[in-house]
């Protein structure tokens, strides 16, 4: 019960300043995530004694406390507390860089449904491996309903967009769904063309399928024509003219000028990531794998998702998430290893409950509480993500669906029209088993003392 979680609530709410000092809430898969007005409020050694406190996390604009697990219940109890959800807008809120406002507004619009991203992920992989087994037939109930289930939420992805980032850009929520309702329409629509011509310009129609970068900008416009006609029309007439009057003028812009330029915007970065990949894949994949883990342990993590998103969008598979699949089996295989040499019941129940969670894609307990404690198994795990994203990126393995959460449950997502999922696989044994033996050795060698403090 997210009652019970009250009084932690309360506590981390103190310490953060207050909900007068919250501009926003929200939270990710083991992360509250607060943007704060002043960050000199914040007394971390008041939160670093509250047991549920795995770490803290300050990117300049957004305050990480990493909780684990439990964060959702932590998160539900904080927003009984902040009854005025954010300070007013026009109070001042502390600046940031245009790079950490970006990871942020990523953050808020993809991390309150990135859970049944990941839930959907574990069954369209289940669907492909019974397709690929030949165990359902594709014209069967079953195998229509579960293909209905885990791929509509991608195709439209947008709608999910819609709201979370209505929320982050401060308008209407469903006046934003609206819009991305009718972006996607014409999917749903035979009669309408692919495509349509004006004065000679070619504006396609059924390119909003699992857009990301349409969808976030036609609702970033409608934030602001949304709210200038809150100004403009009386408030008697603003309940129907307002929304009306908004989706008019932004239908029109979207699907003529804000779609097709942020689709070619898409189609720009999945080229230029495929170019920097090809430039060699080894290489890449060993760098992307072998540094992977340094974005969860800044907090940027996040910022991955669009790219994978748009890499299935433009070109129907992503390697990204692929090379990324590696950097989470090396600290999970460092932290495997340390229940092996764990000096004390408290150490290796940690290293379990550590191990438990990186199994099932969700690294920060590992990370904070075992492999960054004793820095050579956090480079262990480096060491074994870079050769598992090399073999990757040799072996130009492919996943056919987006991954959100990095699972051995979501391998037959990697099954496909040049399916490799058999060289994932080897590529996750070896990023799983090398730093595992590394740790073992290393562990049976010396007696392990933590680095530092990590706080």
């Amino acid at each position: 019960m997210a009652t019970s979680y009250l009084p932690v609530a309360e506590q981390i709410l103190a310490a953060v300043g207050g909900k007068e000092n919250v501009v926003h809430a929200t939270h990710c898969a083991t992360r509250l995530r607060l943007n704060l007005k002043d960050d000199c409020h914040i007394n971390e050694e008041q939160l670093y004694k509250l047991p549920e406190v795995v770490k803290l996390v300050n990117n300049g604009s957004q305050f990480q406390i990493v909780i684990g697990p439990k964060v959702e219940k932590v998160f539900a109890a904080l927003g009984t507390l902040l009854t005025n959800d954010s300070a007013p807008a026009e109070q001042p809120v502390q600046k940031s860089s245009p790079l950490n406002r970006l990871l942020a507004t990523l953050s808020a619009i993809f991390t309150p449904y990135i859970g049944v991203l990941a839930g959907v992920g574990v069954v369209k992989g289940l669907v492909v491996l019974l397709q690929t087994m030949e165990l359902i037939s594709t014209k069967s109930w079953l195998f229509i309903v579960l293909n209905a289930l885990s791929s509509g939420v991608f195709v439209m992805l947008p709608l999910f967009i819609a709201v979370t980032a209505a929320d982050r850009f401060k308008t209407s929520r469903f006046t934003a769904l609206a819009l991305t309702a009718a972006m996607i329409f014409p999917l749903t629509d035979a009669a309408t063309p692919n495509s349509i011509e004006i004065f000679h310009l070619t504006f396609p129609l059924k390119i909003y399928g699992g857009a990301v970068i349409p969808a976030i900008f036609a609702v970033w416009f409608l934030s602001y024509v949304e709210r200038w006609f809150k100004k403009m029309i009386p408030e008697v007439a603003a309940l129907v003219f307002v929304p009306c009057l908004s989706l008019l003028v932004c239908g029109f812009v979207v699907f003529t000028v804000i779609g097709p330029i942020a689709d070619y915007v898409g189609i720009g970065i999945a080229n230029g990531y495929t170019w920097l990949y090809n430039l060699s894949p080894v290489l890449s994949g060993a760098l992307l794998a072998g540094i992977g883990q340094l974005f969860v342990v800044f907090g940027v993590h996040w910022g991955i998702i669009p790219i994978a998103l748009i890499n299935m969008q433009v070109n129907g598979y992503d390697t990204v998430m692929a090379m990324f699949m590696s950097a989470v089996m090396g600290q999970f295989g460092a932290a495997f290893g340390a229940i092996f040499i764990a000096r004390n019941l408290k150490d290796k129940q940690l290293a379990i409950s550590a191990s438990v969670s990186a199994f099932f894609g969700i690294t920060e307990p590992a990370l904070y509480g075992v492999n960054l404690k004793y820095r050579m198994l956090f480079i262990f795990g480096c060491i074994g993500a870079a050769l598992g994203g090399a073999i990757t990126g040799f072996l130009r393995v492919k996943t056919y669906s987006f991954l959100p959460v990095l699972n051995v449950f979501e391998l037959g997502l990697f099954s496909g029209p040049d399916s490799k999922a058999i060289y994932e696989v080897i590529a996750i044994v070896v990023a799983f088993s090398v730093p595992a033996i590394l740790t073992i050795l290393y562990g049976k060698s010396r007696v392990l003392v933590p680095a530092t403090d990590l706080r």
